[in-house]
């Protein structure tokens, strides 16, 4: 009799054992939340998304220069164009993928590129001061090298493409969003 108790105790503390084991495991399964896409409709090319941060755009259609982005086919922008002297923000324009923007009434002045690159919009989304924003593939780029200032002068044209080209001579570095908007 003793023997059979002695072999059902050691069966029962086997089952909480086991069970005990398998309660644990529970604990190291990691649950991944899947971010949850908003959608929205895209802008259009031109949408000013950060006249409030930036200021509205600065025209003036009597110098007549045009800056032309080319923007790729994998994702949408929004390009600053910024003065070299202050830094000013004179504008901040949407660019659908795989679409040509003309960028036109331009003053004169010297100027360099900042972009921030993604898919599915959103007008909900937070960055930093910024209302408005991508909700995948998200970058921040810039081209403020010395060597890709451009200048415009009075009815001068610039082509600009926002991906690689052969023998292309304007170098973007990645930045963050501190850089993007200061």
């Amino acid at each position: 009799m003793k023997y059979r108790f002695f072999i059902l105790l050691i069966i029962i503390i086997g089952i909480y054992y086991i069970n005990q084991n398998d309660a644990d495991k529970t604990d190291d399964i990691l649950i991944t939340e899947k971010k949850i896409i908003e959608y929205f409709p895209t802008p259009e090319n031109g949408f000013s998304p950060y006249d409030e941060v930036f200021g509205k755009g600065i025209y003036n259609k009597s110098h007549g220069n045009n800056f032309i982005i080319k923007n790729s086919n994998s994702s949408h922008a929004v390009v600053l164009l910024v003065n070299v002297i202050g830094r000013r923000k004179v504008r901040n324009e949407f660019v659908r993928k795989g679409e040509i923007f003309s960028m036109t009434s331009v003053p004169n002045g010297t100027y360099f590129l900042r972009w921030f690159s993604g898919n599915d919009w959103s007008s909900n989304i937070k960055f930093g001061e910024l209302t408005g924003g991508f909700q995948s593939d998200v970058s921040f780029s810039q081209s403020d090298d010395v060597s890709d200032w451009m200048e415009v002068t009075g009815g001068d044209q610039w082509t600009i493409t926002l991906y690689a080209v052969n023998d292309g001579n304007m170098i973007s570095e990645d930045i963050d969003l501190n850089d993007f908007i200061k």
